[in-house]
């Protein structure tokens, strides 16, 4: 992927610097430089730049991507209603990713360790076997949804958080389900 190509397609994404350099582990300072042809991407962030705009074949033409669906809100805080209806789509940052994997838009500070309100994570519901320290979003028998870090001895769903107040949900003393391991965060969508 050249340069040209680059500034190409993030303007017929509506992308902007900053985004791609968070997606790509990189300052925005380093990308701009990029942008402006003094300094080189390296192999691996180019890898995941093509991944995301979904130039996976040999010619660097678009091939079509997988859109992830983005169905709501999840709670980062107490339990709340959080799924709605499609909000949109985008394009999946990995082409690992299940094919049943969605996004969903982080509402609150409980998990402002991880990820800040307001920010998108996606979740696999192919994987809901807890394991420790790994995260996962679950609903109540309400309905209601939240997004926790699961911990073994004893078994909880801990919250990530600068904001002391969240609380701990123990399974047997609260009911729930788990939707799905949140694999990925993702920024400016």
């Amino acid at each position: 992927m050249n340069v040209e190509q680059l500034k190409r397609l993030m303007e017929e994404r509506g992308e902007n610097q900053a985004g791609l350099a968070r997606l790509i582990g990189i300052t925005p300072d380093k990308m701009s430089k990029t942008l402006s042809g003094k300094r080189n991407l390296k192999l691996e962030e180019g890898n995941i730049l093509r991944r995301y705009f979904g130039l996976d074949n040999d010619e660097g033409r678009p091939a079509r991507p997988h859109m992830l669906p983005i169905v709501g809100l999840v709670s980062a805080g107490a339990w709340k209603e959080g799924f709605e209806h499609v909000r949109g789509h985008m394009p999946s940052p990995d082409s690992d990713l299940s094919t049943d994997a969605f996004v969903v838009i982080v509402e609150g500070d409980s998990m402002n360790k991880v990820v800040d309100d307001g920010e998108a994570v996606i979740v696999d519901p192919s994987r809901r076997e807890l394991l420790p320290r790994r995260y996962y979003v679950v609903r109540n028998a309400s309905g209601e949804t939240t997004f926790k870090q699961y911990q073994d001895q004893p078994a909880r769903l801990e919250p990530c958080s600068t904001n002391k107040e969240h609380r701990t949900i123990y399974p047997g003393q609260e009911e729930f389900i788990v939707i799905g391991r949140v694999l990925k965060a993702v920024r400016d969508l």
